[in-house]
């Protein structure tokens, strides 16, 4: 930036050759440039106030073709000089220092004079930094040697600055006019035990107060040691298209996996006479706990996964977010419970193909809750259930509680299950081998069953591996942040800088393969012919206990038909007697009325 700021001067101004005096670097005239006092720093940054060699009160300034201030300008630079030295810490000594010195190198002093012949023009010249102030920097930073060469005299003079002032009738010294050097030690010395070292992080990095509780990495942040800037989230390993794609593969698989897992349950579970064989209870129990796992989906896009995941700017979701506590707590359970019935599965598979007798099945059952729950209350207890970086979801991000209490028991399940899938097939060999296996009714049903294990116990392998694939290399992927962090110093933008993580192809597959198990159970069991009898049978029993019902109904309808066409008969025929009986008894009575008196 400096060496643009010399050249586009250089073509504005004179540049007038001569020779300079020992220790003096020559000076380029401008007559439009002015001494004005510091504009200041912005609320949001600061740099240099306070910092500036005679308080700020007259800086060297411009104004380019653009009407905009080489303050202005300068300040840009300053800034990602002070970027670059955040990062610098631990690596260099005495940057207050550097600091200082780099916004009176960028913010020169100025001194002003008048000229002879034309007393109203005021001639404002700069004041460099002297040479000996460079070495210091570099001295106390050789990395700053990249950007600052000390021996150009032009910018670090020994003694000062010569400017041919001639043509103002300036006389003394061949003309040449001497403008003092700056050293800043001095100023430096009486203030910097009151002082702090500014830190500024490259664009999209953000600036934390770690030091500020409510800014610790308890609370999600992600920070760059040794400095206070915090990474963004989600984690930049990605551009933000593949992101959007895994998220929307997240949002449309599970909302189809759900339902087709709220199906199976249904169907197994409620619909079914039979709800209480092995089978159906593994059936029913893993579509259970894997619609537990895509509800958290669910809920968190019906929240806004942005929203979800980092709730504020550089932060990542932790258990105190009750969003974040909650589907975490909700994906540890139906995660484990899916495991551990995947387990319990292929081993009532083994003991059927093997034709085995199992202890008694309601040991699983508790063997399995009571893992889950205590795993659970554990997890929560030491509020493990974070976000993180780098993820979709809220789980646990801690390396020991995650292997501890899911990992190596997925692991010991895992291979168990293995054991007996491989136990299967070797018994499905023996038995092919003897009889045509199409004529084995056994065999055939063992074969749903057997793929359910085999697709969810590879499923969960991958996950496994890559797991510990990601853990095998967690500190290279940190390592390469710095990376990242001088990419976003050379200029790069969020849009071309990114850190180095798991490989997307193997992360999104790895998303894809926990979401896909609700599709695969439907698959396999939800358009079996067990699932179509059990709908069909409760179709068709409905629609007999209607008919059942309707013809009741009629039965009914027509008895009371008939019983009050009855009643109705008798009452017609009571009332014509009794009409009768009445004209009888008139009729007496009138004759009895007639007869003449004795």
């Amino acid at each position: 930036m400096i060496k643009i700021i010399i050249l586009i001067i250089f073509f504005k101004i004179l540049v007038v050759k001569g020779e300079f005096s020992d220790g003096y670097g020559g000076g380029i005239l401008d007559s439009s440039a002015e001494c004005s006092g510091y504009v200041g720093d912005s609320i949001e940054q600061p740099l240099c106030n306070n910092r500036l060699y005679n308080g700020g009160k007259k800086i060297y300034s411009t104004i380019d073709s653009s009407n905009i201030s080489s303050q202005e300008i300068s300040k840009v630079s300053i800034l990602k000089s002070f970027e670059a030295l955040t990062f610098l810490q631990g690596q260099c000594d005495d940057l207050l220092f550097t600091q200082f010195s780099i916004c009176d190198l960028n913010l020169s002093p100025c001194i002003e004079t008048t000229p002879l012949e034309t007393p109203l023009k005021i001639i404002s010249l700069p004041q460099r930094l002297c040479k000996s102030v460079c070495e210091r920097l570099v001295s106390n930073c050789p990395r700053l040697s990249l950007k600052i060469d000390c021996s150009i005299s032009f910018m670090f003079p020994k003694l000062g600055s010569e400017y041919n002032l001639t043509n103002y009738g300036y006389t003394d010294n061949g003309g040449m006019y001497r403008v003092p050097c700056i050293d800043p030690t001095e100023g430096y010395n009486k203030v910097s035990n009151d002082m702090e070292l500014i830190e500024a992080c490259p664009y999209p990095i953000l600036l934390k107060n770690s030091s500020d509780p409510k800014y610790s990495p308890d609370k999600g942040y992600t920070y760059l040691p040794p400095t206070n800037c915090v990474l963004t989230c989600p984690m930049p390993n990605y551009p933000k298209q593949q992101w959007q794609q895994v998220f929307n593969m997240a949002k449309s698989l599970s909302s189809i996996s759900f339902v087709l897992a709220c199906y199976n349950i249904v169907t197994f579970g409620i619909l079914n006479k039979k709800k209480y064989t092995k089978y159906n209870i593994c059936i029913t129990l893993m579509s259970a706990s894997i619609a537990l796992v895509y509800l958290t989906d669910i809920i968190k896009f019906g929240y806004g996964i942005e929203e979800f995941l980092c709730p504020e700017p550089g932060r990542s979701s932790v258990q105190d977010d009750a969003v974040c506590g909650i589907t975490g707590a909700m994906f540890h359970i139906g995660i484990t419970y899916c495991c551990c019935w995947a387990m319990t599965m292929s081993v009532v598979l083994f003991c059927s193909v093997k034709r085995i007798k199992l202890f008694y099945f309601r040991h699983f059952m508790i063997g399995n809750t009571v893992f889950t729950i205590i795993s659970t209350v554990i997890l929560l207890s030491a509020k493990k259930m974070v976000a993180g970086t780098g993820y979709i979801e809220c789980w646990v991000r801690d390396r020991w509680f995650v292997v501890s209490l899911f990992w190596i028991p997925c692991g010991i399940g895992l291979g168990i299950g293995i054991f007996c899938i491989f136990g299967v097939i070797h018994e499905i060999y023996n038995i092919s081998k003897k009889v045509n296996i199409r004529e084995s009714q056994f065999i055939i049903r063992q074969i749903k069953p057997f793929s359910l294990v085999f697709s969810v116990a590879g499923s969960f392998l991958y996950l496994f591996i890559f797991f510990f694939d990601v853990e095998r290399k967690i500190d290279g992927y940190k390592e390469a942040v710095a990376d990242y962090v001088m990419c976003l110093l050379n200029g790069g933008t969020e849009e071309t800088c990114f850190t180095t993580g798991p490989n997307y192809a193997s992360f999104f597959i790895f998303y894809f393969f926990i979401r896909i198990f609700g599709v695969l159970f439907f698959a396999i069991y939800g358009t079996s012919r067990i699932a179509r009898d059990i709908w069909s049978e409760t179709i068709f029993d409905e629609v007999r206990s209607r008919l059942s019902q309707t013809s009741t109904e009629i039965g009914l309808s027509r008895n009371n038909s008939r019983n009050s066409i009855k009643l109705s008969k008798n009452t017609n025929k009571n009332s014509n007697n009794s009409n009768n009986s009445n004209n009888s008894n008139n009729s007496n009575s009138s004759d009895k009325n007639s007869k003449p008196e004795n």
